[in-house]
């Protein structure tokens, strides 16, 4: 069983977007952060993977990791935004 929920969030904010991937190309020094963010992403998907088995095996939910999951998605969202101003000088907005 799906949950729609959590399903569009995960893939709104984790599928890698093709302007971070176009970073490499468009500013090679920032391959290394590029990079840094992809093994973040992947982990924060594998977070995600385990919340959704919970919820949907109406298993309790770890709060704590809820809770850690949420603040690294924060952060993962902040330096991707970060990478794209570093790379073309474009404020998406939001708080540094």
């Amino acid at each position: 069983m799906k949950y729609p929920p959590l399903d569009e969030l995960k893939a709104t904010v984790l599928d890698p977007a093709p302007k971070i991937r176009d970073v490499i190309a468009d500013a090679p020094r920032l391959a290394h952060t590029v990079a840094d963010l992809e093994s973040d992403r992947r982990a924060i998907l594998a977070a995600f993977d385990v919340l959704s088995r919970e919820v949907h095996d109406s298993r309790r939910v770890d709060e704590s990791a809820a809770d850690d999951l949420v603040q690294r998605l924060t952060a993962y969202r902040q330096r991707a935004a970060d990478l794209l101003y570093q790379a073309y000088g474009v404020d998406l907005g939001g708080e540094t």
